[in-house]
């Protein structure tokens, strides 16, 4: 990010100038009165302070005579050091920034120890975009004066534009401790330590940052990116509508903010106000596979596949990146059991470097499920005294694909669903059901929003929010989790509870790996219990995938679990 100067700088010039006008305003009426302009003829310390006081207080006509004189001064005596720094000053305030530089820097030569002047002159040349040639003078100030604050602040955001946090903390640190309200290194200061992963403390200096503008936009950027960080959407999401708001005219701002703001408005639970903002930045944005596949995600976590898995089609085709998408869309047409249209998504990555292999494996898991399936009797497999959950659903599966309004299967699966915890298929059947067997609107609220309570009571339990969330987002404990595991109140808990465990410790960091075994054994005999082929078999390609068995006793289960649950 580039930093500007604050307007706070040319406040405390202001009121240096109007303490200035207060002091000298008799005699500078004095002066104009007679029509007279700046003239001396003695060059000593107090005609400087003189040339300096008339400069500041004195009218457009008056600033140039001083000017002039400070010139006649220099092609007199070259080597007039003082007039040359006086110059570039006020060249540098009123004229040229080229003017300026060529005298500040003939002033360098008469004051090499200056460190003030190479501050201006990076100043200058920070102007100019030259920030290298910047760099170097404030670097020089700083070895003349270590605790030049604005060289420490300047030479600290190079460092971190390099990508030197460490640095850049340090030396924004020290410049903090000379200029403590400094907003420039107060922002600074608090995108390194977001950089860092330190998002509490980035939101106090940010927050102080704030105090001297309360219409920032980059910092209200950064304050939403630190409370991204910490995890704290609705807060993120309220600071960057603000940059939004105030950097309305800054092309850098709102390049910066891009789907920031929609994504923790996601993040957030507002499902509406996001999906008009994903759409709304998508149609200004160069990136738009970005916000497709955002927006993808934003349609999965609802539940509303057909948009999820047109977004994400939408995304692979703006940018191969975004793999991820056909391989969740092709997950979604499996879970409605829709295996030709699954097979399509897989056969998209057939090219894709990143993707290929897992698209392949889920090729032949797909054909082996298919060539698996047989057919069975709908009725008597209901009306059997045992029967698994895999085969209770697929029965009533089976008697929905041939008659779409089948009452029994549609209010089975809904109960089916609801009584094991799958509160969200639960809804999905039981609304297909009302459909056939109109209630009251009351009494429908009533059950959904039941099933909704019971959904996300669940989900803060396994992870701690409202909606599911990616394995490393949960917040619940291993005791808790493991606690959840064995008592857990439904079937989804329980499974949820043994995959996330699954998840922690399989993982390279972990060092608890050895006991994933056991844990994904755990879930293998779940799932074997509960009649699931297909999950049992991504469970055993798991156990295989992290080496815990080998591909003799991987193919052994293989064949034993086909033998046993292909029904």
């Amino acid at each position: 990010m580039k930093y500007k100067l604050f307007s706070f700088q040319k406040l405390a010039l202001f009121c240096a100038l109007a303490s200035f006008l207060f002091l000298f305003t008799s005699a500078h009426k004095s002066q104009a009165a007679r029509g007279t302009s700046f003239t001396t003829t003695e060059i000593d310390d107090a005609f400087y302070d003189k040339a300096w006081r008339s400069f500041q207080i004195g009218t457009k006509s008056e600033r140039k005579d001083v000017m002039s004189a400070l010139r006649a001064v220099i092609r007199k005596n070259p080597e007039e050091f003082l007039a040359h720094y006086y110059l570039g000053i006020m060249y540098s305030q009123d004229g040229s920034p080229t003017t300026a530089l060529r005298y500040l820097k003939t002033a360098l030569v008469g004051f090499p120890n200056s460190a003030d002047i190479n501050v201006r002159i990076g100043k200058l040349l920070d102007k100019k975009n030259k920030q290298e040639e910047a760099d170097a003078y404030y670097r020089k100030a700083i070895e003349m004066d270590p605790n030049n604050g604005e060289a420490l602040s300047r030479v600290g955001i190079s460092e971190l534009e390099k990508g030197n946090n460490q640095k850049a903390y340090e030396l924004l640190t020290r410049a903090r401790q000379n200029q403590p309200d400094n907003p420039v290194t107060l922002r600074a200061l608090g995108e390194v330590l977001i950089q860092s992963r330190n998002s509490r403390a980035a939101i106090k200096i940010l927050e102080q940052a704030l105090l001297f503008d309360k219409e920032h936009a980059q910092t209200h950027w950064l304050l939403g990116r630190a409370y991204e960080e910490a995890k704290q959407a609705e807060k993120a999401a309220n600071h960057f509508k603000l940059a939004q708001k105030h950097g309305r005219r800054e092309p850098e701002v709102k390049e910066l903010i891009g789907y920031d703001l929609a994504r923790n408005l996601a993040k957030s639970g507002n499902f509406e106000a996001a999906e008009k903002e994903f759409k709304k930045q998508i149609r200004k944005s160069d990136d738009k596979g970005t916000g497709y596949y955002e927006l993808g995600r934003l349609y999965e976590d609802y539940s509303y596949d057909d948009d999820a898995i047109r977004y994400y089609k939408k995304a692979y085709e703006e940018d191969r990146q975004f793999g991820q998408g056909i391989m969740n869309a092709a997950e979604m047409y499996m879970d409605r059991e829709e295996y030709d249209k699954a097979e399509e998504m897989y056969k998209m990555l057939n090219r894709d470097k990143n993707f290929k292999a897992d698209a392949k494996y889920a090729r032949e898991e797909l054909e082996e499920i298919r060539k698996r399936q047989e057919e069975i009797r709908i009725e008597n497999k209901l009306n059997q005294s045992y029967i698994t959950d895999g085969e209770k659903e697929a029965t009533l599966m089976k008697l929905l694909e041939e008659n779409s309004k089948n009452e029994i299967a549609l209010e089975g699966l809904w109960h089916f669903y609801e009584e094991r915890g799958y509160y969200k298929e639960a809804i999905k059947y039981y609304r297909k059901y009302e459909r056939l067997n109109p209630v009251s609107d009351y009494l429908k609220e009533q059950t959904i929003d039941e099933m909704k309570a019971k959904y996300k009571e669940d989900n803060y339990k396994l992870w701690g929010y409202a909606y599911p969330k990616d394995r490393d987002e949960s917040k619940a404990s291993d005791s808790d989790l493991s606690r959840l595991a064995e008592y857990g109140e439904n079937d989804r808990v329980r499974e949820e509870a043994m995959d996330l465990l699954a998840f922690r410790r399989t993982r390279k960091n972990s060092s608890f790996s050895n006991e994933g075994e056991a844990i994904l054994e755990d879930l293998l005999y779940f799932y074997e219990e509960k009649g699931y082929l297909s999950k049992a078999l991504k469970t055993v390609t798991r156990l295989k995938r992290y080496d815990f068995w080998s591909d003799y006793e991987a193919d052994a289960k293989r064949e034993q679990l086909r033998e046993d649950l292909d029904f």
